[in-house]
C-alpha cells in the first residue's frame, strides 16, 4: 500500500517521468489487493511491473538500470513521500550540467528521515580513505561534493553506470555499504565526484516490514552476517594496504562497544561470532570476485 502512494505521487507530479519502474521482488496471495492494483497499473501501462524471484537490493537496482529507456534513471525507496516539483527539481540539477564532461558523475538528493529535519552543514569532517563522507548529513541545506551516496534518491547516467558494472550482486541480505562501494567505483571510473543536491527533498517514511527487511533479524542479537558481511567486503573491495586492517578492526572492536551489550553482556559472544562470519564471508566474495551487470536487458545507444 505503501509503494502504491508512492506510485500515485509519481503520477502527479508537475514534470512527469519518462517511466515508472517497479522492481518487485514481494510474493503474493491469490487476490491480493495490491498485486490487483499494480496490474492494474501495468495494463494501462502506467508503470512497467518487472518481477524477481530472490529478494536482492543490488540485483533489483541493476534490473531497473538495465531495462530503463531513459538517459538517466532516478532509484527511488518504495516508502517514500515527496511534492509535486520533486522529478522537476531532479531534471534541474540533469540540466545544470552535472553530466558534462568536468561536471559530477551522479547526484544525490536530500533524505529526511522520520526523526530528521533540514539541517546547516556545519563542523562536518568528511574522513578519509574507506571513512570519507560515510556519515554525511543527507539533510543537510547544502550543495556538496561527496563520496558516499544514499541509494534511495539517487540519479545517475544510465551508460556511465553500466560502464562501471552497476551495483555489486555479492552485497546480500541487508545489503549494507553496497552504495558506498558502487559511489566509489563510479567516481574512479568517470573520475568525477558525486554531487549532493539538497533541492530535490524526500521524506523516506522508514517502514518496519516489506521487501527484503521482511528476512532480517535484530543484528544486536542474531549470529546472522547481514550486517557485517557488507561493511566487511567494502572495507576489502576499496580498501588498501593496511586501511583494510584498521577498518575491519574498528568495525569488530565496535561492534561490541556499546550501550545495549554494557547492559547485556551475554550477547557479546554471539555478536562476536557474527561479525567473524561477517569477515569470513566477505572474504569468499571477494575471492569469487563481484557480480557486476554485464549484459544489460537494453543495449547503450
Amino acid at each position: 500500500a505503501v509503494l502504491l502512494d508512492t506510485i500515485d505521487m509519481l503520477l502527479q507530479q508537475s514534470v512527469l517521468p519518462d517511466e515508472i519502474l517497479v522492481v518487485d521482488q514481494s510474493q503474493y496471495s491469490p487476490g491480493d489487493d495490491s498485486k490487483l492494483r499494480l496490474e492494474s497499473l501495468a495494463s494501462a501501462n502506467q508503470i512497467r511491473w518487472i518481477r524477481l524471484d530472490e529478494p536482492s537490493i543490488p540485483r533489483a537496482m541493476n534490473s531497473g538500470l538495465s531495462m530503463a529507456v531513459s538517459e538517466y534513471v532516478l532509484f527511488l525507496d518504495d516508502d517514500v513521500s515527496f511534492n509535486r516539483q520533486f522529478i522537476e527539481m531532479h531534471k534541474c540539477e540533469i540540466n545544470a550540467g552535472w553530466a558534462l564532461e568536468g561536471g559530477h558523475v551522479a547526484h544525490v538528493g536530500q533524505i529526511l528521515q522520520p526523526w530528521q529535519s533540514v539541517v546547516a552543514r556545519q563542523n562536518y569532517r568528511p574522513g578519509n580513505g574507506l571513512l570519507r563522507d560515510l556519515n554525511f548529513p543527507f539533510n543537510s541545506d547544502e550543495p556538496a561534493e561527496i563520496e558516499n551516496c544514499m541509494a534511495g534518491n539517487l540519479c545517475v547516467n544510465r551508460a556511465l553506470a553500466i560502464a562501471a558494472g552497476g551495483f555489486d550482486e555479492q552485497f546480500d541480505g541487508a545489503a549494507y555499504r553496497f552504495e558506498s562501494e558502487f559511489c566509489r567505483r563510479l567516481i574512479q571510473h568517470a573520475g568525477t565526484p558525486f554531487r549532493f543536491a539538497p533541492g530535490p527533498s524526500l521524506n523516506h517514511l522508514k517502514m518496519a516490514t516489506g521487501g527484503t527487511r521482511d528476512a532480517g533479524n535484530n543484528h544486536l542479537t542474531s549470529l546472522s552476517a547481514d550486517h557485517s558481511s557488507g561493511d566487511y567486503y567494502f572495507a576489502l573491495r576499496r580498501g588498501t594496504g593496511l586501511e583494510k586492517f584498521t577498518y575491519a578492526s574498528g568495525r569488530l572492536l565496535g561492534a561490541v562497544y556499546s550501550k545495549f551489550y554494557l547492559q547485556k553482556p551475554w550477547w557479546i559472544p554471539v555478536r562476536i561470532i557474527a561479525e567473524l562470519m561477517g569477515l569470513a564471508a566477505a572474504l569468499a566474495k571477494l575471492i569469487a570476485g563481484p557480480l557486476y551487470i554485464t549484459h544489460p536487458e537494453r543495449p547503450i545507444v
